[in-house]
């Protein structure tokens, strides 16, 4: 018995500590949802969130190439190829941080998903992709790049997701 109320002790002070945190921080910071207008809206979850306190960092939700025409599970992609996907991507990705307030030179992390390691390696290491760059005046901040079996649609090759930060308003 005595183990057992030991152990609903350290669960309720874990819990009151994780909630004065939690509170502390609530104080610090504010956090703002945004579905830019054009951007789809995605039916379960916001395209960006911003949290503010001294310096305000902002979570681009995974983006695709698709349109403001998209219906959920429609597999409407604009494009079925490597490098128009990639430019349709980040082309959201630059609206969703418009919307968030930030350039990408704010970009702290990005991270992208892809379907073929081999074929996303190809296209942006070749000289005749001629992909556009993104970030001009400094290079690209930490990323991670992944491979997945598969994304959202059938017809999505890769998915690109970041956080930024830029000083407080």
């Amino acid at each position: 018995m005595k183990k057992q109320h030991r152990w609903g002790m350290t669960i309720a002070l874990a819990v009151t500590a994780f909630a004065a945190i939690a509170a502390a921080f609530a104080a610090d910071f504010e956090q703002k949802k945004l579905n830019p207008p054009d951007l789809h809206k995605h039916p379960v979850y916001s395209q960006v969130v911003t949290v503010s306190g001294e310096k305000t960092l902002i979570f681009v939700a995974g983006q695709v190439d698709r349109g403001l025409e998209y219906q959920m599970r429609s597999d409407s992609c604009r494009h079925a190829d490597w490098r128009g996907q990639y430019i349709g991507t980040m082309e959201n990705v630059e609206r969703a941080l418009t919307a968030g307030g930030a350039t990408w030179n704010d970009v702290v992390f990005i991270r992208k998903f892809v379907t073929d390691m081999a074929a996303y390696l190809a296209m942006t290491g070749s000289e005749e992709s001629k992909l556009p760059q993104y970030f001009k005046e400094w290079a690209a901040p930490p990323s991670t790049l992944i491979q997945v079996v598969a994304l959202s649609e059938p017809c999505q090759l890769l998915e690109i997701d970041v956080v930024a930060v830029v000083p407080a308003a």
